[in-house]
């Protein structure tokens, strides 16, 4: 298996302003905590530094299959990391809610140079969003747009639903298994179900959120939970096939 959404961090080295002083998750995660499957790094932190942290990570962990890094996609960096194991980006806009902000000039241009630069691209996004991220799939259709935690629904509502769609119509987007822990299951079931049916099993890959999502569930927990819900011919694809080919190392020079 491949967990292609794993965080780490070492609060000797990274500030995580958004885990407050008394946050649950406000100590130290290390790969120790996940040692049955190779796995996908992702940023936990706004700065290019925890990229190099990821990436010296991963050349000691044969576990490590990629890292998805920080890089502001404002402002997106002439040079990367000259490291096989750094495959995607991963650079949240401001505002989480707003499709606008997607296709502004700027972030079109970023995401369009880190797609030149062989990188996916991961997008954090609430459901309101998710016709900005369609707007930008079809900009930039060279593009692998990977859709972190099914756009973060709380319920198959329809404005997720249209969002999702729209974004299935778009064949650069992949849609991530991942940081709906929290959800009842009945209620993920009908997730994973309209996701299947839009996306197919090869346009989803898994992913643990953990340690987040250790807030409501152990890892094993989430892991057992994802493949009750998918029918077994679709195993291959969502827990390994889907991720080796988006997570892929760059066929492009930085």
């Amino acid at each position: 298996m491949i967990d292609a959404h794993v965080h780490v961090w070492d609060l000797t080295r990274r500030r995580l302003p958004w885990l407050a002083p008394d946050h649950p998750l406000r100590r130290n995660f290390t790969l120790s905590g996940v040692t049955d499957s190779e796995v996908v790094l992702v940023q936990a932190d706004a700065d290019p530094a925890e990229v190099d942290d990821l990436l010296a990570l991963a050349q000691e962990n044969a576990a490590v299959v990629g890292v998805v890094g920080w890089f502001d996609l404002l402002d997106f960096p002439d040079r990367l990391p000259d490291d096989p194991l750094l495959v995607g980006v991963r650079s949240p806009p401001v505002d989480q809610t707003d499709p606008d902000l997607l296709t502004a000039p700027a972030h079109v241009r970023g995401v369009r140079a880190a797609a030149d630069a062989g990188l996916a691209i991961d997008l954090l996004l609430r459901p309101s969003a998710l016709i900005g991220a369609a707007r930008l799939a079809s900009a930039v259709p060279d593009a692998r747009l990977v859709l972190d935690h099914l756009g973060n629904p709380t319920a198959a509502t329809a404005e997720w639903r249209s969002g999702m769609q729209a974004l299935a119509e778009c064949p650069n987007v992949t849609v991530k298994l991942s940081g709906n822990a929290h959800l009842a299951t009945d209620d993920l079931r009908t997730l994973v179900d309209v996701a299947l049916e839009l996306f197919g099993s090869e346009r989803l890959l898994f992913g643990s959120d953990w340690p987040v999502c250790t807030l409501a569930a152990t890892r094993a927990e989430v892991i057992r939970r994802t493949t009750a819900l998918l029918p077994p011919a679709t195993h291959n694809d969502v827990f390994r096939g889907t991720a080796q080919r988006i997570y892929r190392s760059r066929e492009t020079a930085p």
